[in-house]
């Protein structure tokens, strides 16, 4: 089941200048550290002139949809989805 969030976390990534990329690598949610283990997909999003930077992640259990705000740098668990329910 998904269920929404919108909550700020924290988030340790790793940066590749070769190619540019920024790689979620773990959250921090509600004093819990989730190590993240693949990035299914990642895309942007435009609001107004601001460029929103959307990863959909998973530690295994749990798959996250996190966003990064490129105006402030800040980063939002938008939302959680279960796998152990499936």
């Amino acid at each position: 089941m998904i269920e929404n969030i919108n909550e700020k976390i924290s988030v340790i990534t790793t940066f590749n200048s070769e190619t540019g990329l920024v790689i979620p690598k773990k959250i921090r949610w509600k004093n819990r550290d989730y190590l993240i283990k693949n990035i299914a997909y990642y895309h942007k999003i435009r609001q107004g002139k601001n460029i929103i930077h959307v990863f959909h992640v998973t530690d295994g259990n749990l798959d996250f949809r996190l966003s990064l705000d490129s105006e402030n740098l800040h980063w939002t668990l938008n939302e959680t989805y279960d796998r152990s329910n499936d």
